[in-house]
């Protein structure tokens, strides 16, 4: 199988909604029936081709000691204090490839991968987001093939009709021209300038948030009633 790009996986944040579950481990290495999360998505991104993933981390960074993947070759890049998904990003740029795809490090999202590489190939923008409508809230407005609003504070809306499915496609030199020092959201600060230029790539895999006790369970549910 061919390679896919270099893969980055933001896994640095601080995980406050799980409480108690995340004061000792970060939110990529929680268990998940056997398996930390981020283990689940890189098998899976292995499985679609990737062999190689860049994991910025931050919050408990010490616990990714002495990881690996039996695939994927890793590298670490850790934040020297917490710089946001933006910042994080920015601060990881010399270790950027020319275009990478980006996932969060506390969703699964299981989708195939090479129809997204098409969609970022045919429809030549700098940025290719994964857009679902099968997702119980709406975060973004997409039109003939374009996110042309992302809103995630859901104070204004009307009109939103898909959410960000957790996977994209980057090329670096929107980190070039957007990125900024000190903390910052990657997705309250590129999104919003790159509206109408991002592509949208329908997918209405079934993706997985575990940003909550309660979605954390139903995913660990998932994987037990895989087994029985």
């Amino acid at each position: 199988m061919a390679n896919l790009p270099q893969l980055v996986i933001l896994a640095g944040g601080m995980a406050t909604r799980l409480g108690d579950l995340a004061a000792t481990v970060p939110k990529a290495l929680i268990d998940i029936e056997g398996k930390p999360i981020l283990t689940r998505i890189l098998d899976h991104a292995s499985e679609q081709g990737v062999d190689r993933a860049l994991i910025l981390i931050g919050h408990l960074g010490d616990a990714f000691d002495g990881y690996n993947h039996h695939t994927v070759d890793i590298t670490f890049h850790r934040e020297p204090e917490p710089l946001g998904t933006g910042g994080a990003i920015w601060n990881a740029r010399h270790l950027l490839e020319a275009e990478f795809l980006m996932m969060w490090g506390d969703d699964l999202h299981t989708i195939d991968l090479k129809p997204l590489l098409t969609t970022h190939s045919e429809e030549g923008c700098l940025l290719t987001m994964t857009v679902t409508e099968a997702y119980n809230d709406f975060n973004l407005e997409h039109h003939n093939g374009r996110v042309i609003r992302y809103d995630k504070s859901g104070k204004n809306r009307a009109g939103l009709n898909g959410y960000e499915a957790g996977t994209n496609l980057v090329d670096r030199r929107i980190v070039m021209e957007y990125g900024q020092e000190g903390h910052w959201s990657w997705e309250e600060v590129v999104y919003p300038q790159l509206s109408g230029l991002i592509a949208a790539h329908r997918d209405d895999t079934q993706f997985h948030d575990m940003g909550t006790p309660e979605r954390l369970e139903h995913l660990r549910s998932l994987f037990r009633m895989d087994r029985t």
